[in-house]
């Protein structure tokens, strides 16, 4: 998968010229802290909305776009939605749009759909990729990290795109059972012996002051009694039907274990700014 041109496509805003200073948002803070000597005030944004500056300038922000779905009747683990935390981002005075991008759905035992993108602005994330199924063609889907595959229809879990994401998990043997989705910090794991994979492992922001983990990839659905775990940062895991990703995690939804079960659903994205005060 060629990844330059989307990846520069999100990423060019960061080379937009500095304002005088630091931004300030009017909004109210969702919360405050102190670190390395520096106060800061933050505002999460769990579904989308607006925010307003009253002077230009830089901000940090976090961005998580929406997980995909896991893969329904044994199939792959939905990938984590893309993750990209920035220092010294330009903002200019006034009101920007924000959107939270929804996790992807399901179609009963079908393939899990891709996540949707969250945005601040001209800045933005893409969703994760969606978890394979025998009951439909292609491996599982390419996303920010990719979509755990299925041996029926090619052993390639999907691509993710490499810094805010990694690839999903692939299915070498001939089996009932699904690839886990990649996540923000590490690809998903293979199938094998009808066991599924586990979800590949989020990454840590601190940018409220908390050490917390986002954008796991979800569990590929297992033949046997094996469920398997998400990747930490809000995958889920599979089962018979598959957990859903956490909401405002980007975390991918787990694939179903049992035949003409359903994976579970993508968690929803997330959108935080934080300013110097």
């Amino acid at each position: 998968m060629a990844v330059t041109s989307v990846k520069s496509a999100f990423l060019s805003s960061s080379s937009a010229g500095f304002g005088p200073g630091n931004a300030n948002f009017t909004d109210t803070p969702t919360g405050t802290y102190s670190a390395d000597g520096k106060n800061y005030k933050y505002i999460t944004f769990t579904s989308s909305g607006t925010i307003t500056l009253d002077r230009d300038g830089l901000c940090d922000i976090l961005i998580i776009g929406g997980g995909g779905a896991g893969g329904g009747n044994r199939g792959g683990g939905g990938g984590a939605g893309g993750m990209w935390e920035t220092t010294g981002a330009y903002l200019t005075a006034g009101s920007h749009t924000i959107v939270v991008g929804a996790g992807g759905g399901t179609y009963g035992s079908l393939r899990g759909r891709n996540g949707y993108a969250s945005r601040i602005g001209d800045y933005w994330m893409p969703g994760g990729g969606g978890g394979a199924t025998p009951n439909s063609g292609g491996p599982g889907s390419n996303g920010a990290s990719g979509g755990g595959g299925v041996y029926q229809v090619g052993s390639g879990g999907g691509d993710g795109i490499p810094g805010i994401g990694n690839d999903a998990g692939d299915c070498p043997y001939a089996e009932d059972a699904g690839s886990g989705g990649g996540g923000a910090g590490a690809a998903g794991a293979n199938s094998g012996g009808g066991t599924g994979g586990n979800g590949g492992a989020g990454r840590q922001s601190s940018i409220t002051g908390t050490a917390t983990y986002y954008a796991g990839g979800g569990a590929g659905g297992s033949s046997n009694t094996n469920n398997r775990t998400g990747g930490i940062g809000g995958g889920g895991n599979s089962g018979e039907p598959g957990t859903a990703g956490t909401a405002n995690t980007g975390g991918g939804g787990g694939g179903a274990k049992g035949i003409y079960s359903t994976g579970g659903a993508g968690g929803s994205g997330l959108v935080i700014v934080r300013v110097e005060i």
